[in-house]
């Protein structure tokens, strides 16, 4: 199993919105992909005003879970991820993403 962490920096308000639209669009389809256990948004929680958290400007957290890598790189060339990019085209800044596996 593996785990998939995405932070994605947008350009602006508006891009993190066009952005979040999109991954709210395509979830439930992602969600019936083969191997796919978990695909979850998440945005700097804004009430919160603590030394324990560090917020990022116009950020995204994707947290996913996926039985293979196979699974994982039949996701990122499906069709839910074809409109997810064609939704997006110019929104996002930069993407950093880490595959992990539990030890």
């Amino acid at each position: 199993m593996l785990t998939v962490i995405a932070e994605i920096i947008c350009h602006s308000e508006q891009d993190l919105k066009t952005v979040l639209d999109s991954f709210h669009h395509i979830r439930e389809q992602v969600l019936q992909e083969l191997g796919c256990h978990t695909y979850d948004v998440h945005i700097d929680h804004l009430a919160v005003k603590s030394v324990l958290q560090t917020k990022v400007p116009f950020s995204i957290m994707m947290y996913e879970k996926w039985q293979s890598m196979q699974h994982l790189e039949a996701h990122m060339h499906s069709i839910s991820m074809q409109q997810h990019a064609k939704a997006t085209e110019g929104a996002v800044a930069s993407v950093k993403i880490r595959i992990l596996e539990a030890q």
